[in-house]
């Protein structure tokens, strides 16, 4: 049987503990924008086409929309930070625990946000998410 040892002594662990002290690079002015589109309050209207000719609801919903979906959806050890919308694409920063791969965790979750986004408002919504930082726990 193999002898397994304490990833906290085990100098093989040292590159790793090191990533985890490092912050996740995002785009240049992305968490700006996010929270600026935050604190507009969401006033300017998306399109929603419709058989019966489609209704314009406020990003302020979409983002509530979103936010709810994200919060139920996120796998485990993904925390929605913040949802907005910004030129018609739906941008959730997620921070995500240490250890979980953030790019699929990231797929993951834009594909469930979208699809559901999609089945509610019948219209095919552009969603980005945004690894912004990791969590210990």
């Amino acid at each position: 049987m193999a002898e397994q040892t304490d990833p906290e002594r085990d100098p093989r662990w040292d590159a790793v503990r090191a990533a985890a002290r490092r912050r996740v690079p995002t785009p240049p002015g992305l968490v700006e924008r996010v929270l600026r589109a935050v604190a507009r309050g969401g006033r300017t209207a998306v399109a929603v086409p419709g058989d019966d000719g489609g209704l314009r609801i406020t990003e302020q919903t979409v983002v509530r929309l979103a936010g709810t979906i994200a919060a139920g959806r996120a796998p485990a050890g993904v925390r929605v930070s913040a949802v907005a919308v910004e030129d018609a694409v739906v941008q959730v920063l997620v921070s995500v625990r240490f250890g979980v791969v953030a790019d699929e965790a990231a797929e993951a979750l834009r594909r469930e946000i979208t699809a559901e986004l999609s089945r509610q408002l019948g219209v095919a919504i552009a969603v980005n998410v945004h690894v912004v930082d990791v969590h210990p726990d």
